[in-house]
C-alpha cells in the first residue's frame, strides 16, 4: 500500500512540475511575441522617420534653433508611445 502511495504523490508532482513548467513557458513566449511586435513597429517608425528626413533634408537644415529644439522634443514624446 505504501509503494503505490508513494507512485501515485511522485506521479501527481511530476504532473505539477510539468504543468508550471507549461504555464512558465507560455508566459516567456507571450512576451516573446509582445517584444517582436514592439520591434516591427519601432522598424516602421524608423523607417518613417528616414522617409521624412530624405524628404525634408533642405528645410530640416534651414530650421533656426529654436524649431530645432522643438522638433526635438517632439521626436522625443512621439517615441515614448
Amino acid at each position: 500500500m505504501s509503494m503505490e502511495l508513494i507512485v501515485i504523490v511522485s506521479n501527481t508532482l511530476v504532473v505539477f512540475a510539468t504543468f508550471l513548467a507549461t504555464l512558465y513557458r507560455i508566459k516567456i513566449e507571450r512576451d516573446q511575441i509582445r517584444a517582436i511586435k514592439q520591434d516591427v513597429k519601432a522598424k516602421e517608425c524608423l523607417e518613417a522617420l528616414r522617409k521624412y528626413v530624405k524628404a525634408e533634408r533642405s528645410s530640416l537644415s534651414n530650421m533656426n534653433r529654436e524649431e530645432l529644439k522643438s522638433f526635438l522634443e517632439y521626436l522625443e514624446k512621439l517615441g515614448e508611445c
